[in-house]
């Protein structure tokens, strides 16, 4: 690419579509033309955009502000990479993302892809404490060529960032502002019984055993109609500051940043989240020859929590099933507790409060030394300090006191860990050109180790009801205090090949052996390879054409290895023993029953062989650019967590499962449609399809019951397993099922579940698109996100609906009405019968769970020195508007994207696959300023 630029400094970065391009410029003010060059961070390396032949996609920090009204920079990813799944775990603020690249990955256990910032390896909830405005890429790792030299931490992919650091120029300030409000999204295509309606409906289930009531008590209790969302909800408030200082000469640069951000969040008396951060970057040229850098950081967080149970302690459980004529207070302004689905919901939230706070410090020190101009040596120190504080205290005398333990008295609960991971890594790069050939090697060695150690006390009875600190409390014997350790390893050996031949033709190879503590002795190493190739096919001589501008083809194969879906310590054999990270809200996908943990010595690494094929374009001087890619991921020896039978003592043990195999096609293109000095407009798309098989199951077996789910073989992982719903029949009113052999019956029996070939919590289909408009000094960004042929077994439908409930007490859907009442009524729930249980667990609640969503919309006005004149002290004002999850289409009852059920129930490795009551997503609404000084 040529441009014309009339030259103000040393260096330009900046990003066009989702690579990163970088130019080497002179210093003067001479108009030149100058060819830029594309740069593309792959972890390890940086490449130039014309030798990657890797499955490579990049996300820019001006791509993330865009979604900018969220404290997860995960769930910013949402809908911009294809072959990346992001769906919020929660809509609580701080929450992290759900993120699958290409596909499930850890059948059993974790999908997450290996998170690394900076070349510091983190977990994502670390991951998701980042600020945004800190970062300047993402480059999204996708196969073996690129994640192979990974290794063990390659299988599920790899997330690099790369931070944004000092430059040579004058000192750059930046501030931003912004505030604004969040709200609860409403429910999809239901909405619950007022007062009156419920009071009738109830009367009207008469038949069912219910107690009616006379039109005067009707009238009467209507009068304390409300509703219970409004009660227990409010729009959050939602602000963030921001304060960067980038610059540096030739020899020293530096980038300074501090950020606030605070979201209230939407439940009362509970607070959402408040955060601070801060990152410190310089790096010295201290010699012609040695180069030093310092990279600090840190992030404290401090949130409130909730009860997220299946059950009416949860609120957003309480504000669906509580009756809206039952009042929060008495006429003597105590607490109302004759609620008929439980206890009230807001004295407990009040009298018992769980607070949370989290410190984190990362650190990265690198030296590089240039041994001679071809070769160069840099070592490099990683670490991260990670601290964790939670307290939760039940206030004396309070109705979950008095049930817990009989009397008032009162207790507290103390959990806190902390963390030290840190990563050493020493490597020599030798780069030549020779001509048009261009050599690149890189060898290094690194070590990793993770320490963690953990303490929990707690104890009841307070001397005085105001004070939470354990030294409040009374000698019992039902205080405890335990702690726990643990330590793992990984040292590892790897090196990359890169070569390329007047950029037509790239083959790059990369090999990798790791040691892992995780796994018994004669299963510790595994070795981790991968090769890779392109042909820029744009750049030969027969195909010179005014039409493509390039074209290149790339293919992969490799290997990666997984270490992720295993504890610390189950390689040793000890029949029983505590691990900790089993607090499923701080810990999800670890096992929750761990002291039934049988270790294993057999226990192996877990392999991926993938092979991928991709096409890279772009035409009509580059206004249309794109890339097409089909890949095939064969994992082997999957670990799981399975159970022994009650026969062999009732414990379970990690193993390898099984084999799995993924395909997918991905597409994603981008077009400059306007392209003038003040007018551009920009379209983006992309979109993925996936499809995955099991293979095979350890020791011959067919299917494997998981809840909700199963495994087997020869279908996609995680199939949904249940009776399958046969209509009502619309002369009697009967439900009716079909049994396993295909008949219709009447009876429900719980034996004829079957296996719903092709229903599984996973999209079919995913992705997003957008567009961009620039007009002078008015720009408009807007981006949607989508998901086709994934399900979910709606409980919150089913006992929305099920007049079994309203019988109970609780409040249901209007829609419950719907129900069949004489012969002839079609398009109606099934006839409630006396003592019949309600509505029974079918595939009548596997509902599609497809969706199209208005991700974001930002809207701004930037006011330059033209406006503000030459003397003003800020060079330039940009005023915006940003909206977040504006409007959703969907069929689905509810919310189609949370992908958590409820933290405290089991199956937490399967995103989506149900849902209870958990926090829900929000609409959010903010309004900001930025200065540039």
């Amino acid at each position: 690419m040529d441009l014309k630029i009339k030259v103000l400094s040393a260096g330009v970065l900046f990003f066009l579509g989702q690579i990163m391009f970088a130019q080497k410029i002179q210093r003067d003010t001479a108009t030149s033309t100058k060819n830029i060059e594309e740069v593309v961070v792959t972890g390890y390396q940086k490449k130039k955009q014309a030798t990657v032949s890797q499955a490579i996609s990049v996300v820019s920090g001006d791509q993330l502000k865009q979604n900018a009204p969220t404290t997860s920079i995960g769930n910013a990813v949402q809908g911009k990479a294809a072959g990346v799944f992001v769906q919020s775990y929660t809509g609580q603020p701080g929450s992290t993302a759900t993120i699958l690249v290409r596909g499930v990955g850890g059948v059993g256990g974790s999908s997450e892809p290996a998170y690394i910032v900076n070349g510091m390896y983190m977990t994502a909830r670390q991951f998701s404490a980042i600020n945004p405005a800190d970062v300047e890429s993402i480059s999204i790792l996708k196969d073996a060529a690129a994640t192979s030299i990974y290794g063990a931490r390659g299988s599920n992919g790899v997330v690099v960032v790369t931070t944004k650091s000092g430059a040579n120029m004058k000192t750059v300030f930046f501030v931003e502002s912004k505030y604004g409000y969040s709200e609860k999204l409403k429910d999809n295509n239901f909405s619950m019984m007022n007062a009156n309606e419920l009071l009738n409906f109830q009367n009207k289930l008469g038949f069912l055993g219910f107690q009616q009531r006379s039109k005067q008590e009707i009238d009467r209790l209507a009068l304390y109609n409300h509703n219970w969302q409004n009660t227990l909800l409010r729009n959050s408030a939602v602000q963030s500051f921001l304060l960067t200082a980038q610059g540096g000469s030739n020899k020293n640069t530096f980038y300074y940043s501090l950020g606030y951000d605070s979201d209230t969040g939407i439940l009362k008396d509970v607070k959402g989240i408040d955060r601070y951060t801060g990152t410190f970057n310089f790096s010295n040229q201290l010699t012609k020859k040695l180069k030093v850098g310092v990279n600090l950081g840190f992030q404290f967080q401090e949130t409130n929590n909730f009860l997220d149970r299946f059950n009416s302690q949860n609120p957003f459980a309480a504000m669906y099933m509580y009756a809206p004529f039952e009042p929060v207070y008495n006429s003597d302004g105590s607490y109302n507790q004759t609620m008929s689905a439980g206890s009230n919901v807001v004295e407990q939230i009040r009298t018992y409060t769980m607070n949370e706070k989290r410190f984190r410090l990362p650190a990265t020190v690198y030296g590089e030394y240039k041994i001679f101009d071809d070769l160069k040596f840099k070592t490099t120190f990683n670490g991260l300090y990670d601290w964790y504080y939670a307290k939760n205290k039940i206030s004396k005398g309070s109705t979950l006191d008095l049930v817990l333990y009989g009397k008032p008295t009162g207790s507290l609960s103390t959990n806190s860990f902390y963390t030290f991971n840190y990563t050493f890594n020493n490597s020599l790069n030798y780069h030549k050109n020779i001509g048009e050939h261009t050599i690149d090697v890189l060898a290094f060695t690194e070590f990793n180790r993770n320490f963690v150690e953990t303490l929990n006390a707690s104890a009841i009875g307070f001397k005085s009801p105001n004070l939470d600190v354990p030294d409040n409390t009374l000698p019992s014997d039902r205080s405890r205090y335990t702690g726990k350790k643990t330590i793992s390893s990984l040292m590892s050996y790897a090196g990359i090949l890169n070569y390329d031949y007047a950029k037509k033709y790239i083959v790059s190879g990369s090999i990798r052996r790791d040691g892992s503590s995780k796994f018994g002795e004669n299963n510790k190493y595994g070795t981790f390879w991968s090769v890779s190739g392109a042909w820029n096919i744009a750049q030969e001589e027969f195909f010179k054409t005014d039409l493509f501008n390039d074209l290149k083809l790339r293919v992969s194969y490799g290997t990666t290895g997984n270490d992720a879906n295993i504890i610390e310590y189950v390689n040793v054999s000890n029949v029983s023993y505590g691990i900790y990270g089993t607090y499923p809200t701080l810990y999800p996908f670890r096992d929750t029953n761990n002291n039934n943990i049988q270790g294993n010595t057999n226990v192996k690494w877990e392999t991926n062989k993938i092979t991928g094929l991709g096409v890279d374009f772009s035409l009509m001087r580059r206004r249309l650019r794109g890339a097409v890619e089909v890949y095939q991921n064969k994992r082997k020896d999957f670990i799981q967590l399975l159970p022994f039978s009650d026969d062999e003592g009732g414990y379970s043990a990690y193993t390898n499962a099984g084999n799995i195999t993924q395909k997918g096609l991905e597409v994603q293109v981008s077009a400059d449609i306007i392209k003038t000095k003040d007018l551009s407009w920009a379209l983006r798309a992309n979109s993925s399809w996936q499809k995955s098989r099991l293979d095979k199951l350890a020791d011959g077996e067919r299917e494997r019951y998981l809840g909700y789910t199963n495994l087997a073989v020869g279908e996609a992982p995680y199939t949904f397993y249940n009776v399958r719903f046969a209509g009502v029949n619309p002369e009697t009113g009967a439900a009716q099922y079909y049994t396993k052999s295909g008949e219709i019956t009447t009876t429900y029996n719980p034996a004829d579940a079957v296996l719903l070939k092709g229903k599984t919590p996973f999209p079919k289909a995913f992705g997003g698109f957008g567009t961009s408009f620039k007009y002078k000094g008015f720009d408009l960004d807007a981006d949607f996100v989508f998901k086709l042929g994934g399900y979910t077994y709606n409980n919150m439908w089913q006992m929305a609906v099920d007049p079994d409930f309203a019988v109970r007490g609780w409040n249901v859907a209007k829609e419950a009405a719907n129900f069949w009442q004489a012969p002839g009524d079609n398009g109606v729930f099934q006839r409630i019968n006396n003592g019949g249980g309600g509505i029974k667990d079918s595939d009548q609640f596997i509902e599609k769970n497809d969706y199209l969503r208005f991700r974001t919309l930002t809207l701004g006005y930037t006011f330059d020195k033209s406006f503000l004149g030459e003397g003003a002290p800020v060079n330039k004002m940009r005023v915006y508007i940003q909206g977040q999850n504006l409007v959703t289409w969907t069929k689905f009852h509810g919310e189609p994207e949370v992908s958590l059920g409820s933290a405290d129930a089991p199956m937490l490795f399967v995103p989506g696959a149900y849902n209870l009551y958990t926090y829900p997503m929000t609409k959010t609404v903010l309004m900001g300023i930025q200065l540039d000084f």
